[in-house]
């Protein structure tokens, strides 16, 4: 595959005169306030002031794909009032500390919202074109009563002190999920058709959940993937938070056919997974045990044997070096009559 090549953003810093020493009185904005530039023709930007009265442009990149990107990462931005039509949109390491005073371009497609102050999505109005977000390692803590637009393929949520997720309706489109080292995870509350669409996706990256509660006596507790979740049946889950069933775009409920629902593994007991930890180990504890038994007599079995072939064949050899051998001829023994002198007398007594 090729790789676009890396656009490089460009900024223009334009200093603001607000004269004489009551500067800092007269500027209009408390605090930094993205906008859109609107003082170019030949080129689209975005303009951010500061309590300062000082300001900054930020000029629109196109990559060499036809990409529109715009860069407003570390600008310590804490309003975005309005920006000009892009694609891909960086609005990591600044101060948002509230997303209902954003304004997203209705035409992007990619969002990072990393490392910001915002602990939820609540009243943040996601565009229908959206494909990928990324909110990583900010202060998000709750997904509450939400939903993602059904165009959403890729979603990152890693490295935040999410407690809680609960109401939230997944894209219908989501192929990845990362929502890993959050370890203040404590319910995980989804209805029945994410629960399917959750245990099909290419990427289901999620942090360990097997202690979690579910605060709704009508959740059953379900697998999915290794990761315990508390599931709810879509009617119940819509009448719980509002959903309406033919509702469209972000909102939109599938129906999912009952021949789906075995894909799920149940888990009537929460602490399953740790019964299930346990016996591992001690099953893996006696197998150890079982191996130092056995282990010296196995030794000496296959020393014996080694030791009993060893003289097999060495007796075998001993065998054929015989067989192959020359024979060897004794000479006949004399007897006392043919050993006597014949010049001498004897007498037999």
């Amino acid at each position: 595959m090729r790789r676009a090549a890396r656009p490089i953003v460009v900024a223009y810093l334009a200093a603001v005169a607000c004269g004489g020493a009551d500067a800092a009185t007269t500027c209009l904005t408390t605090a930094a306030t993205v906008s859109n530039y609107t003082a170019s023709t030949t080129f689209a930007a975005a303009r951010i002031e500061y309590a300062d009265c000082s300001a900054k442009v930020v000029r629109v990149v196109t990559a060499s794909d036809g990409t529109t990107q715009l860069d407003l990462s570390n600008k310590q931005a804490v309003n975005v009032k309005s920006l000009p039509s892009i694609m891909q949109l960086n609005l990591k390491n600044n101060n948002i500390s509230r997303l209902e005073k954003v304004s997203i371009p209705s035409t992007i497609q990619t969002l990072d919202l990393s490392t910001n102050m915002f602990t939820s999505f609540q009243n943040f109005i996601f565009p229908n074109s959206l494909k990928k977000l990324t909110s990583s390692n900010g202060k998000l803590a709750t997904l509450y009563n939400m939903s993602f637009p059904d165009s959403v393929t890729t979603l990152s949520l890693s490295n935040n002190p999410i407690a809680l997720i609960s109401g939230v309706v997944f894209p219908s489109s989501l192929k990845v999920l990362s929502i890993i080292s959050t370890v203040n995870l404590a319910e995980f509350e989804i209805r029945h058709t994410d629960a399917i669409r959750l245990a099909n996706l290419q990427t289901f990256n999620v942090s360990m959940t097997t202690s979690l509660t579910c605060s709704d006596n009508n959740a059953l507790n379900r697998y999915v993937q290794d990761t315990l979740l508390c599931v709810l049946a879509d009617d119940f889950f819509n009448s719980k938070y509002g959903i309406k069933s033919d509702s469209s775009a972000s909102g939109s409920v599938d129906v999912v056919a009952p021949t789906l629902a075995p894909e799920l593994q149940e888990a009537n007991n929460p602490r399953r997974s740790k019964f299930l930890l346990f016996a591992t180990v001690s099953l893996s504890l006696a197998c150890v045990g079982l191996m130092s038994t056995l282990a010296p007599r196995t030794l000496y079995e296959r020393y014996q044997k080694k030791k009993y072939m060893k003289l097999r064949s060495k007796k075998q050899q001993q065998q054929q070096q015989q067989q192959q051998a020359p024979l060897e001829v004794t000479p006949p023994q004399q007897t006392n009559e043919q050993l006597r002198d014949p010049n001498t007398t004897y007498w037999d007594l």
